[in-house]
Protein backbone atom coordinates (compact mmCIF):
# COMPACT_ATOMS: atom_id res chain seq x y z
CA UNK A 1 0.00 0.00 0.00
CA UNK A 2 1.43 3.06 -0.69
CA UNK A 3 3.76 2.25 -3.55
CA UNK A 4 3.50 4.39 -7.01
CA UNK A 5 3.57 0.41 -8.55
CA UNK A 6 0.63 -0.81 -6.17
CA UNK A 7 -1.87 0.12 -9.11
CA UNK A 8 -0.06 -1.85 -11.44
CA UNK A 9 0.65 -4.56 -9.46
CA UNK A 10 -2.97 -4.97 -8.59
CA UNK A 11 -4.63 -4.72 -12.24
CA UNK A 12 -2.24 -7.27 -13.81
CA UNK A 13 -3.45 -9.86 -10.92
CA UNK A 14 -7.13 -8.90 -11.56
CA UNK A 15 -6.61 -9.37 -15.52
CA UNK A 16 -5.52 -12.90 -14.25
CA UNK A 17 -8.33 -13.78 -12.57
CA UNK A 18 -10.52 -12.43 -14.76
CA UNK A 19 -8.74 -14.39 -17.36
CA UNK A 20 -8.52 -17.54 -15.51
CA UNK A 21 -12.42 -17.18 -14.42
CA UNK A 22 -14.08 -16.26 -17.98
CA UNK A 23 -11.98 -19.10 -19.96
CA UNK A 24 -13.03 -21.76 -17.42
CA UNK A 25 -16.51 -20.71 -16.56
CA UNK A 26 -18.47 -23.92 -17.75
CA UNK A 27 -22.22 -21.71 -18.87
CA UNK A 28 -22.91 -19.10 -21.29
CA UNK A 29 -20.15 -16.27 -20.43
CA UNK A 30 -21.19 -12.30 -20.10
CA UNK A 31 -21.74 -10.66 -23.63
CA UNK A 32 -20.50 -7.44 -21.48
CA UNK A 33 -17.45 -7.27 -18.66
CA UNK A 34 -16.31 -3.88 -18.34
CA UNK A 35 -14.14 -3.33 -15.11
CA UNK A 36 -12.13 -0.33 -13.77
CA UNK A 37 -9.95 -0.79 -10.52
CA UNK A 38 -12.40 -2.98 -8.40
CA UNK A 39 -15.99 -2.04 -9.97
CA UNK A 40 -17.09 -4.65 -12.47
CA UNK A 41 -20.23 -4.04 -14.88
CA UNK A 42 -21.40 -7.41 -16.16
CA UNK A 43 -24.19 -8.24 -18.79
CA UNK A 44 -25.21 -11.68 -18.40
CA UNK A 45 -28.52 -14.15 -18.73
CA UNK A 46 -30.19 -14.05 -15.31
CA UNK A 47 -30.50 -17.43 -15.00
CA UNK A 48 -26.67 -17.94 -14.42
CA UNK A 49 -25.83 -14.82 -12.35
CA UNK A 50 -26.04 -17.51 -9.03
CA UNK A 51 -23.73 -20.03 -10.80
CA UNK A 52 -20.79 -16.75 -12.30
CA UNK A 53 -20.47 -15.35 -8.84
CA UNK A 54 -19.79 -19.05 -7.15
CA UNK A 55 -17.72 -19.49 -10.44
CA UNK A 56 -15.53 -16.51 -9.77
CA UNK A 57 -15.36 -16.03 -5.80
CA UNK A 58 -13.93 -20.19 -5.99
CA UNK A 59 -10.75 -18.31 -8.73
CA UNK A 60 -8.98 -17.27 -5.87
CA UNK A 61 -9.73 -17.38 -2.02
CA UNK A 62 -8.14 -14.55 -1.34
CA UNK A 63 -10.34 -12.36 -3.94
CA UNK A 64 -14.15 -12.54 -3.03
CA UNK A 65 -16.75 -10.28 -5.38
CA UNK A 66 -19.70 -9.28 -3.82
CA UNK A 67 -23.10 -8.51 -6.02
CA UNK A 68 -24.95 -5.85 -6.75
CA UNK A 69 -27.89 -6.49 -9.54
CA UNK A 70 -30.00 -4.25 -11.90
CA UNK A 71 -33.16 -2.73 -10.03
CA UNK A 72 -36.37 -1.69 -12.16
CA UNK A 73 -33.88 -1.70 -15.08
CA UNK A 74 -31.43 0.86 -13.73
CA UNK A 75 -27.82 -0.08 -12.11
CA UNK A 76 -24.98 2.60 -11.20
CA UNK A 77 -21.25 1.70 -12.50
CA UNK A 78 -19.51 4.52 -11.20
CA UNK A 79 -20.65 7.69 -12.04
CA UNK A 80 -23.02 6.07 -14.61
CA UNK A 81 -26.62 5.18 -14.05
CA UNK A 82 -26.87 2.22 -17.10
CA UNK A 83 -30.82 1.63 -18.11
CA UNK A 84 -32.46 -0.86 -20.15
CA UNK A 85 -34.34 1.81 -22.89
CA UNK A 86 -37.95 0.33 -25.45
CA UNK A 87 -35.87 -1.75 -27.57
CA UNK A 88 -33.92 -3.32 -25.13
CA UNK A 89 -30.86 -0.50 -25.97
CA UNK A 90 -28.73 0.83 -22.87
CA UNK A 91 -28.88 4.35 -21.64
CA UNK A 92 -26.73 5.81 -19.71
CA UNK A 93 -27.31 8.93 -17.44
CA UNK A 94 -25.70 10.83 -14.56
CA UNK A 95 -25.08 8.96 -11.37
CA UNK A 96 -25.22 10.70 -7.69
CA UNK A 97 -25.60 8.61 -4.77
CA UNK A 98 -28.62 9.23 -2.55
CA UNK A 99 -26.62 11.09 -0.10
CA UNK A 100 -25.47 13.48 -2.62
CA UNK A 101 -26.18 16.78 -1.44
CA UNK A 102 -25.21 18.90 -4.55
CA UNK A 103 -22.61 21.02 -2.04
CA UNK A 104 -19.87 22.17 -4.37
CA UNK A 105 -16.82 24.78 -3.55
CA UNK A 106 -18.58 28.04 -2.82
CA UNK A 107 -17.86 31.03 -4.87
CA UNK A 108 -16.88 33.34 -2.29
CA UNK A 109 -14.40 30.76 -0.47
CA UNK A 110 -10.69 31.46 -0.63
CA UNK A 111 -9.52 30.13 -3.61
CA UNK A 112 -8.45 31.21 -6.57
CA UNK A 113 -10.98 31.67 -9.54
CA UNK A 114 -9.35 29.02 -11.71
CA UNK A 115 -10.35 26.40 -9.18
CA UNK A 116 -14.17 27.35 -9.24
CA UNK A 117 -14.05 27.68 -12.63
CA UNK A 118 -12.91 24.59 -12.84
CA UNK A 119 -15.55 23.14 -11.13
CA UNK A 120 -17.88 24.09 -13.61
CA UNK A 121 -15.81 22.81 -16.58
CA UNK A 122 -15.61 19.49 -14.66
CA UNK A 123 -19.22 19.36 -14.34
CA UNK A 124 -20.18 20.64 -17.45
CA UNK A 125 -17.56 17.76 -19.39
CA UNK A 126 -19.55 15.45 -17.00
CA UNK A 127 -23.04 16.66 -18.57
CA UNK A 128 -22.12 16.68 -22.50
CA UNK A 129 -19.92 12.89 -22.09
CA UNK A 130 -22.25 11.00 -19.92
CA UNK A 131 -25.83 11.45 -21.12
CA UNK A 132 -26.52 9.02 -24.19
CA UNK A 133 -29.02 11.07 -25.24
CA UNK A 134 -29.46 15.09 -26.01
CA UNK A 135 -32.63 15.47 -23.32
CA UNK A 136 -30.22 14.19 -20.12
CA UNK A 137 -27.60 16.22 -21.52
CA UNK A 138 -29.35 19.20 -21.36
CA UNK A 139 -31.38 18.48 -17.97
CA UNK A 140 -28.01 17.59 -16.67
CA UNK A 141 -26.70 20.87 -16.92
CA UNK A 142 -29.36 22.70 -15.88
CA UNK A 143 -29.16 20.91 -12.73
CA UNK A 144 -25.54 21.24 -12.29
CA UNK A 145 -26.04 24.65 -13.04
CA UNK A 146 -28.91 25.87 -10.49
CA UNK A 147 -26.88 23.50 -8.20
CA UNK A 148 -23.87 25.60 -8.38
CA UNK A 149 -26.06 29.07 -8.27
CA UNK A 150 -27.68 27.90 -5.16
CA UNK A 151 -23.04 27.89 -3.97
CA UNK A 152 -23.12 31.84 -5.42
CA UNK A 153 -21.80 31.49 -8.61
CA UNK A 154 -22.66 34.56 -10.44
CA UNK A 155 -23.64 33.94 -14.49
CA UNK A 156 -20.48 35.26 -15.41
CA UNK A 157 -18.73 32.32 -14.61
CA UNK A 158 -20.37 30.11 -16.30
CA UNK A 159 -19.89 31.89 -19.43
CA UNK A 160 -15.97 32.58 -18.63
CA UNK A 161 -15.60 28.69 -18.16
CA UNK A 162 -17.19 27.65 -21.92
CA UNK A 163 -14.29 30.18 -23.34
CA UNK A 164 -11.74 28.36 -24.86
CA UNK A 165 -8.31 28.73 -23.05
CA UNK A 166 -6.02 31.32 -24.40
CA UNK A 167 -3.17 30.92 -26.12
CA UNK A 168 1.03 30.97 -24.99
CA UNK A 169 1.63 34.92 -24.62
CA UNK A 170 4.00 36.48 -27.23
CA UNK A 171 6.53 37.58 -24.61
CA UNK A 172 7.58 33.58 -24.74
CA UNK A 173 7.81 34.00 -28.77
CA UNK A 174 11.08 34.98 -30.20
CA UNK A 175 11.90 35.15 -34.02
CA UNK A 176 8.08 32.64 -34.19
CA UNK A 177 9.46 30.41 -31.95
CA UNK A 178 7.84 28.80 -28.20
CA UNK A 179 10.80 29.19 -25.66
CA UNK A 180 10.82 26.54 -23.50
CA UNK A 181 9.36 27.25 -19.93
CA UNK A 182 11.43 27.10 -17.02
CA UNK A 183 10.01 24.94 -14.32
CA UNK A 184 6.42 25.59 -12.70
CA UNK A 185 6.46 27.13 -8.73
CA UNK A 186 3.44 26.50 -6.33
CA UNK A 187 3.00 29.58 -4.06
CA UNK A 188 0.37 29.69 -1.41
CA UNK A 189 -2.73 31.43 -2.39
CA UNK A 190 -3.45 34.74 -0.55
CA UNK A 191 -6.29 36.73 -2.53
CA UNK A 192 -5.00 39.53 -4.50
CA UNK A 193 -1.36 38.58 -3.69
CA UNK A 194 -0.49 35.68 -5.47
CA UNK A 195 -2.30 36.60 -8.94
CA UNK A 196 0.45 39.72 -8.85
CA UNK A 197 2.78 37.43 -8.21
CA UNK A 198 2.20 35.01 -11.10
CA UNK A 199 2.06 38.05 -13.57
CA UNK A 200 5.43 38.85 -12.01
CA UNK A 201 6.64 34.81 -12.83
CA UNK A 202 5.12 34.43 -16.18
CA UNK A 203 7.29 37.95 -17.36
CA UNK A 204 10.17 35.19 -16.74
CA UNK A 205 8.63 32.37 -18.38
CA UNK A 206 7.92 30.68 -14.59
CA UNK A 207 4.16 28.69 -14.43
CA UNK A 208 2.33 29.17 -10.84
CA UNK A 209 -0.03 26.98 -9.76
CA UNK A 210 -1.99 27.94 -6.61
CA UNK A 211 -1.75 25.70 -3.78
CA UNK A 212 -5.05 26.74 -0.77
CA UNK A 213 -3.79 27.10 3.21
CA UNK A 214 -5.19 26.81 5.97
CA UNK A 215 -8.50 24.32 4.66
CA UNK A 216 -11.19 22.63 6.79
CA UNK A 217 -9.58 19.47 6.06
CA UNK A 218 -6.19 20.44 7.46
CA UNK A 219 -7.59 21.95 10.86
CA UNK A 220 -10.47 18.81 11.16
CA UNK A 221 -9.07 16.05 9.60
CA UNK A 222 -6.61 14.06 11.49
CA UNK A 223 -6.27 10.33 9.99
CA UNK A 224 -3.48 9.49 11.93
CA UNK A 225 -2.45 10.33 15.79
CA UNK A 226 -0.35 13.04 16.49
CA UNK A 227 3.67 11.72 16.43
CA UNK A 228 4.56 11.85 20.98
CA UNK A 229 7.02 14.67 21.58
CA UNK A 230 9.97 12.06 21.92
CA UNK A 231 9.69 10.58 18.50
CA UNK A 232 8.84 13.26 16.73
CA UNK A 233 11.85 13.95 13.83
CA UNK A 234 13.00 16.75 11.59
CA UNK A 235 12.80 19.31 14.18
CA UNK A 236 15.03 22.25 15.21
CA UNK A 237 15.14 22.31 19.04
CA UNK A 238 16.66 24.75 21.94
CA UNK A 239 18.25 23.06 24.83
CA UNK A 240 18.54 25.10 28.10
CA UNK A 241 19.77 24.18 31.85
CA UNK A 242 17.36 23.27 34.28
CA UNK A 243 19.68 25.95 36.61
CA UNK A 244 19.33 29.42 36.08
CA UNK A 245 21.71 29.53 33.14
CA UNK A 246 21.91 31.57 29.87
CA UNK A 247 23.81 29.30 27.71
CA UNK A 248 21.50 27.80 24.88
CA UNK A 249 22.25 25.21 21.94
CA UNK A 250 20.31 25.19 19.11
CA UNK A 251 20.21 22.76 16.42
CA UNK A 252 17.93 20.39 13.78
CA UNK A 253 17.70 17.00 14.04
CA UNK A 254 16.31 14.11 12.16
CA UNK A 255 16.28 11.95 14.57
CA UNK A 256 13.83 11.37 17.40
CA UNK A 257 14.09 14.04 19.99
CA UNK A 258 14.57 11.62 22.76
CA UNK A 259 17.30 9.30 20.94
CA UNK A 260 19.00 13.16 20.29
CA UNK A 261 19.05 14.31 23.74
CA UNK A 262 20.34 11.11 24.97
CA UNK A 263 23.62 11.52 22.28
CA UNK A 264 23.82 14.88 23.87
CA UNK A 265 23.95 13.59 27.26
CA UNK A 266 27.15 10.56 26.56
CA UNK A 267 30.42 10.59 25.62
CA UNK A 268 30.48 10.61 21.68
CA UNK A 269 32.54 7.32 20.19
CA UNK A 270 33.55 8.38 17.53
CA UNK A 271 34.72 12.36 16.38
CA UNK A 272 34.01 15.30 18.93
CA UNK A 273 31.43 15.64 21.77
CA UNK A 274 28.72 17.78 21.58
CA UNK A 275 29.17 20.96 22.88
CA UNK A 276 26.21 20.46 25.49
CA UNK A 277 27.66 17.08 26.54
CA UNK A 278 31.09 19.15 27.68
CA UNK A 279 28.75 22.36 29.10
CA UNK A 280 26.76 19.77 31.27
CA UNK A 281 30.12 18.20 32.28
CA UNK A 282 32.03 21.22 32.90
CA UNK A 283 28.87 23.10 34.99
CA UNK A 284 27.07 20.38 36.64
CA UNK A 285 24.11 21.39 34.92
CA UNK A 286 20.91 19.18 33.40
CA UNK A 287 18.32 19.31 31.58
CA UNK A 288 14.83 17.77 31.17
CA UNK A 289 14.05 16.07 27.71
CA UNK A 290 9.98 18.20 28.87
CA UNK A 291 11.80 20.83 29.07
CA UNK A 292 13.70 20.98 25.30
CA UNK A 293 11.70 23.24 22.85
CA UNK A 294 10.53 22.24 19.82
CA UNK A 295 11.36 26.05 17.80
CA UNK A 296 9.99 24.13 14.43
CA UNK A 297 9.45 21.44 11.95
CA UNK A 298 11.67 21.58 9.30
CA UNK A 299 13.67 19.22 6.61
CA UNK A 300 16.13 21.35 5.19
CA UNK A 301 18.40 22.69 7.50
CA UNK A 302 17.28 26.02 8.32
CA UNK A 303 18.10 25.80 12.20
CA UNK A 304 20.88 28.47 11.50
CA UNK A 305 18.05 30.99 11.06
CA UNK A 306 17.01 30.68 14.76
CA UNK A 307 20.92 29.98 15.91
CA UNK A 308 21.30 33.75 14.69
CA UNK A 309 18.30 35.13 16.25
CA UNK A 310 18.79 33.68 19.68
CA UNK A 311 22.69 33.75 19.51
CA UNK A 312 23.18 30.34 20.89
CA UNK A 313 26.32 30.37 22.76
CA UNK A 314 26.75 26.73 22.86
CA UNK A 315 26.78 26.12 18.98
CA UNK A 316 30.71 26.06 18.03
CA UNK A 317 32.01 28.91 15.67
CA UNK A 318 28.16 30.49 16.62
CA UNK A 319 26.36 27.83 15.23
CA UNK A 320 26.46 29.38 11.58
CA UNK A 321 26.86 26.45 9.22
CA UNK A 322 26.19 29.00 6.04
CA UNK A 323 26.65 32.01 5.44
CA UNK A 324 22.99 34.02 5.89
CA UNK A 325 22.44 37.29 3.47
CA UNK A 326 21.34 40.57 5.48
CA UNK A 327 18.27 40.00 3.54
CA UNK A 328 17.05 37.73 6.08
CA UNK A 329 17.66 40.37 8.82
CA UNK A 330 13.46 41.59 8.60
CA UNK A 331 12.17 37.83 8.60
CA UNK A 332 14.48 36.49 11.86
CA UNK A 333 13.81 39.92 13.50
CA UNK A 334 10.11 38.95 13.14
CA UNK A 335 10.23 35.79 14.69
CA UNK A 336 9.41 35.75 18.67
CA UNK A 337 12.40 34.74 20.84
CA UNK A 338 12.65 32.64 23.61
CA UNK A 339 11.95 33.65 26.89
CA UNK A 340 14.24 33.02 30.14
CA UNK A 341 12.34 29.95 30.92
CA UNK A 342 12.61 28.15 27.73
CA UNK A 343 9.35 29.07 26.34
CA UNK A 344 8.78 30.53 22.60
CA UNK A 345 6.90 33.36 22.32
CA UNK A 346 4.19 32.17 19.81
Amino acid sequence: MGSPVSPIVANLNMEEVEKRALLSYPGTPPSHWFRYVDDTWVKIKSQDIPQITDHINAVDRHIKFTREDMKSGRLAFLDCEISISNGGHLKADVYCKPTHMDQYLRFDSHHPLEHKLGFIRTLQHRANTIPTDTAAREAEEQHFKKALSKCGYPTWTFVKAGKAPKESSSRSRREGQLLPKRKPVVIPYVSGVSEQLRRIFSKHRVSVAFKPQNTLRQKLVHPKDRVPRHKQSNIVYAVKCQEDCQDLYIRETKQPLAKRMAQHRRVTSSGQDSAVYLHLQASGHSFNDEDVHILDREERWFDFIYVKRERASLNRGGGLRVHLSPSYNAVIAAIPQLSVNGTHGH
